[in-house]
């Protein structure tokens, strides 16, 4: 079983912590363009485009999921650290349960859909935000806060950090 963010953290697999910075997103108009500037921004400098351009996609699914099916996101939490990056986003769900923590069935959920594929129906465009989280990050979990749940995600910038 992959490393909770957490466990990343307090194994000092990232480094130490060289920047914080949490945004409150229940005013933001378009929240997810806003993130991905703002992630873009605050990583130009620390690590590669490619790098970059996977930490902008785990926002972006963790703020598509809060936004899809917890009433939309509370805030955006960016750690910058020496060799990574750590980001939460906070949801008023309050089910953390309801997250897997390993998406197993997508696997057979996808042969499925690909079975179905050949007899000329489309695979769906969405349900596979979780499997990119897992797939892109280094680690991440879920708990719970007082405003609903976090989930947090953590990526090694390695050969990018400053």
């Amino acid at each position: 079983m992959p490393p909770t963010a957490a466990e990343l953290v307090r194994e000092q697999t990232l480094g130490p912590l060289v920047d914080h910075h949490t945004f409150a997103l229940t005013a933001k108009e378009e929240p997810l363009a806003w993130a991905r500037e703002t992630v873009r921004s605050l990583l130009k400098d620390r690590a590669e485009s490619a790098q970059i351009d996977d930490t902008v996609l785990v926002v972006i699914e963790l703020l598509t999921n809060a936004i899809q099916h917890a009433g939309g996101p509370v805030s955006l939490t960016l750690d910058l650290y020496e060799k990574g990056v750590t980001v939460g986003v906070v949801d008023r769900g309050r089910d953390t349960t309801a997250i897997p923590t390993t998406p197993v069935g997508f696997l057979a959920d996808l042969q499925d859909e690909s079975a179905a594929s050949d007899e000329g129906e489309d695979m769906a465009e969405d349900g596979r935000g979780l499997f990119l989280v897992s797939a892109f990050a280094t680690g991440w979990g879920v708990e719970p806060v007082r405003e609903g749940k976090i989930v947090t995600a953590a990526l090694c910038l390695a050969g990018g950090a400053a």
